[in-house]
C-alpha cells in the first residue's frame, strides 16, 4: 500500500514542480491596462509593460484545491506560500493580501508550490526554510523536519539550564540540528556535541551551524549508534553534563496512520522506533549510562504512552545507574518528554 501511495504522490509532486504556468487567461485580458492600473480581472502592467497580477486573484481557488487534497490549515498554507514567492516575513504579509500582486515569474512559482503542496510535500521542503524557536533552519528533504511539540521540549530544557556555569551538552540524532542550535542560541554557556546516522543531515546541520554562527560551539559526528558501539571513536572517552535525544518513537505497526507528507517525504528511519517505539531510546539509555557525568541529565522526547514504560524500565533494568527524576506534558496534555539523571 505504501508503495502505491508513495508513487502516486510522488508523480502528482513531479507533475507539479515541472509545471510552470505564466499566463492565464485574466493576464492576457488586462494586457495594455495602463501603467500601474488594474482591471476588472485583478491584473496589472506597470510604465515598461511587466504584467502583474494581484495576490487576491491569483489565490482564487486554491484554498478549496488544497482542502480537497487533505490539506489542514490552509489559509496558512496559502500565506506561508505567498510570504515565501514576495520574499517576506510572514508577519508583515496582512491576510487579507491587500495591494500586494505577484510579476509572471511569481506567479509561475506561487502555482507551482501551491501544486507541490496539493501533492502532500510538506510545507517546509517547498519553503526551503523553516523557524525553530528564535532561529531559522536550511531544511531538506530527506531530513526530518522539527514539529512544534519539539520546541516545547527545548524550552524546558532550556528553562532548566539558564543559571547553569557551564554545559557540555550531546545530542543523539540532531537531524537539521534544530535543538542543539536552539540550546546555543539561548544559551552562551552551552558546548554541544551531536551524532547523526544520516550523512545527508550532518551536512545539513553543519551548514546551519554556519548559516547562525554558532559552528564555533557545535560539532557534529556522522555515526550509527549500535549497542558497544555508542559513539564515534574520537568520543569513546568522553562524558556530558547533559544528553538531549528526539529518538525514533513510532511503532511500527503504526506507520499506516501516517499522512502522506511523512510516510513519502520524511525519512522514515527517523521515526521508526520498533514495535514498542523504544527501540532506539532502550540504545541510548545504555549510552547515558557510559556517557553522563554522575548527576548529569538525559532528556527525551518520546510517544505520549512512554514515559509510564521508561519509568518502569529505570526501576527494573536501570536501578543504581539512572533514575527517573520526571515527565512532561506538551500543550495538549500528552505526556511526552521525559527526564533521567545519571546516579
Amino acid at each position: 500500500m505504501f508503495k502505491n501511495l508513495t508513487r502516486s504522490v510522488r508523480g502528482l509532486t513531479s507533475r507539479a514542480l515541472t509545471h510552470y504556468n505564466y499566463a492565464t487567461s485574466s493576464s492576457s485580458s488586462s494586457s495594455g491596462s495602463g501603467s500601474g492600473s488594474s482591471s476588472s480581472s485583478g491584473s496589472a502592467t506597470n510604465s515598461t509593460g511587466d504584467q502583474f497580477v494581484a495576490v487576491t486573484k491569483a489565490t482564487e481557488g486554491w484554498l478549496q484545491k488544497l482542502q480537497d487534497a487533505g490539506v489542514p490549515d490552509t489559509e496558512f498554507n496559502v500565506k506561508c506560500i505567498v510570504s515565501h514567492v514576495l520574499k517576506r516575513k510572514f508577519n508583515t504579509v496582512p491576510d487579507n493580501f491587500a495591494q500586494l500582486q505577484f510579476d509572471a515569474q511569481q506567479l509561475a512559482d506561487f502555482e507551482r508550490f501551491l501544486e507541490a503542496r496539493c501533492a502532500r510535500m510538506p510545507l517546509q521542503h517547498i519553503i526551503g526554510e523553516w523557524d525553530f524557536l528564535d532561529i531559522t533552519l536550511k531544511t531538506a528533504p530527506t531530513v526530518f523536519i522539527p514539529r512544534p511539540e519539539t520546541e516545547e521540549f527545548v524550552r524546558l530544557v532550556i528553562e532548566s539550564y539558564k543559571h547553569a556555569k557551564h554545559v557540555n551538552m550531546l545530542e543523539v540524532g540532531c537531524g537539521s540540528g534544530a535543538m542543539s542550535l536552539s540550546m546555543l542560541h539561548a544559551l552562551p554557556q552551552v558546548e554541544a556535541t551531536a551524532i547523526e546516522r544520516s550523512k545527508a543531515a550532518t551536512v545539513l546541520a553543519v551548514e546551519n551551524a554556519k548559516l547562525l554562527g554558532l559552528q564555533h560551539r557545535f560539532q557534529v559526528h556522522n555515526h550509527t549508534m549500535v549497542a558497544d558501539q555508542y559513539m564515534p571513536e574520537p568520543l569513546k572517552e568522553k562524558k556530558y553534563d547533559l544528553i538531549i535525544s528526539n529518538p525514533p518513537y513510532v511503532k511500527t505497526d503504526e506507520f499506516q496512520f501516517l499522512h502522506p507528507e511523512v510516510v513519502v517525504y520524511e525519512n522514515l528511519n527517523a521515526l521508526d522506533g520498533g514495535s514498542d517505539g523504544l527501540r532506539v531510546a532502550r540504545v541510548v539509555f545504555d549510552l547515558a549510562c557510559r556517557h553522563l557525568h554522575s548527576g548529569g541529565k538525559l532528556w527525551l522526547e518520546l510517544g505520549n504512552e512512554h514515559p509510564p514504560m521508561v519509568k518502569t524500565i529505570m526501576h527494573l533494568k536501570y536501578e543504581g545507574r539512572l533514575n527517573f527524576v520526571g515527565s512532561y506534558c506538551d500543550q495538549y496534555k500528552r505526556e511526552r518528554f521525559v527526564q533521567i539523571e545519571k546516579v
